[in-house]
């Protein structure tokens, strides 16, 4: 016997067979919730990784980046409110497009599809200045005259996953609404049209970002 041990006896603690059973599944679901949910981030990192990469590579995003930069560094975007030349036109919908680029990535950040620390350890410098540049033509977008009713309106929703993601990256970043500037004295063409009313959100199916109504701004 050692030095200081108890006597020996026995004594068994009752063990419940179905205690046993309903702890080895609590354990078991648990572990599954760890193991998918660890899957599902690394898929949604690898995700936005592949993203990045296809993108900046394709010829014609570097086309659109192009266009924007040009615009943006000679802060001339006033000049795509109402084209009338043909390469005015065209480099506007280049700008849209650009802007629609980001407006997409930020929904799949919204909706979890891409990864939001990734995506901005790697995008949030120009994220925030492509949205700061473009601050003045997206409010002018979103000022819209209805000549039926002799009247404007502010469509906050142009864009408005590209902003609200722009201010989560950074406080810098321009916080748009109706009282940023306010709409011009006169309509200046077709694009001051009012924007035809959504889909009804919850009815639109986009599989890939889980049934949001994934805006295109032309």
């Amino acid at each position: 016997m050692l030095v200081g041990s108890v006597a020996s006896s026995t004594f068994t603690l009752p063990v419940d067979t179905a205690t046993i059973i309903l702890a080895s599944a609590i354990l078991s679901a648990i572990f599954a919730f760890f193991s998918i949910r660890s899957a599902r981030e690394i898929a949604r990192k690898n995700a936005t990784i592949n993203m990045i990469e296809k993108v900046e590579a394709t010829a014609h995003y570097r086309k659109l980046y192009s266009t924007f930069s040009y615009y943006k560094r000679l802060n001339s975007f006033d000049r795509l409110y109402d084209p009338v030349e043909q390469k005015d036109k065209s480099d506007r919908q280049d700008v849209l497009d650009f802007l629609n680029h980001y407006e997409l990535v930020a929904i799949g950040i919204e909706k979890n599809v891409l990864d939001f620390d990734i995506y901005r350890l790697w995008m949030r410098g120009p994220f925030v200045s492509h949205w700061n540049a473009a601050a003045d033509f997206i409010q002018r977008i979103r000022w819209k005259y209805d000549d039926g009713k002799d009247s404007w309106s502010y469509y906050t929703d142009a864009f408005s996953s590209f902003q609200r993601v722009a201010l989560r990256f950074s406080p810098d970043a321009i916080n748009l609404n109706a009282n940023y500037a306010a709409h011009p004295e006169q309509p200046q063409g077709p694009s001051d049209e009012p924007i035809p009313a959504p889909p009804d959100l919850d009815k639109t199916a986009i599989s890939w970002f889980g049934g949001r109504n994934a805006r295109k701004w032309i």
